[in-house]
């Protein structure tokens, strides 16, 4: 799988709190579907898993 990363270049993983940068709400990663996905392609597409949907990695930033 490869490593995804915020809009702060923070390593992003399951479990973690996030905030939404679009909308401003917060959640929780509940899946990451990063397999097979080039570096760019990882921080671009929408493959993190979050209750509210799938979101982009660099719309999202690490909480703590």
């Amino acid at each position: 799988m490869s490593k995804v990363y915020d809009l702060n270049h923070n390593e992003l993983t399951v479990g973690q709190r996030v905030l939404i940068k679009p909308s401003g709400e917060t959640s929780q990663i509940e899946q990451i579907h990063a397999e097979n996905l080039s570096a760019y392609a990882a921080e671009h597409n929408r493959c993190i898993q979050l209750k509210q949907g799938q979101f982009a990695p660099i719309d999202l930033v690490r909480l703590g």
